[in-house]
């Protein structure tokens, strides 16, 4: 999973990547660190997906625009719009096997 580096890096993916799956996190959190880990043994199915890493500290303004209050969040964006939303306490395997579902319809199966 790439960390984001810039504000633009985020829209230029969401506006060209068909799947974009962008995980909210801080460093401090051991939830967010498992998460992060979880996703990135997922990608390796799924290398279609373009998954981001966007941590809170280094982008406070971006977290409050798009409403960003807890982490971690995860959002995911099929064909530019924001599809999946779950923060906080979440089932991460089913927001996976709805994110593939998503995949399937769109012709990108998984790598296995």
């Amino acid at each position: 999973m790439k960390e984001l580096k810039n504000q633009e890096a985020l829209t230029c993916r969401i506006a060209h990547e068909d799947v974009v799956l962008v995980q909210f996190g801080s460093h401090t959190c051991s939830p967010c660190s498992a998460i992060r880990r979880r996703i990135d043994l997922w990608q390796r199915d799924y290398p279609g997906v373009c998954c981001l890493y966007v941590p809170v500290e280094a982008f406070p303004e971006l977290c409050g625009q798009l409403g960003v209050f807890v982490v971690p969040t995860v959002f995911v964006y099929v064909q530019k719009k924001l599809t999946l939303r779950e923060s906080g306490y979440f089932s991460l395997d089913q927001l996976l096997r709805q994110t593939e579902k998503y995949c399937r319809i769109l012709g990108m199966d998984s790598a296995q």
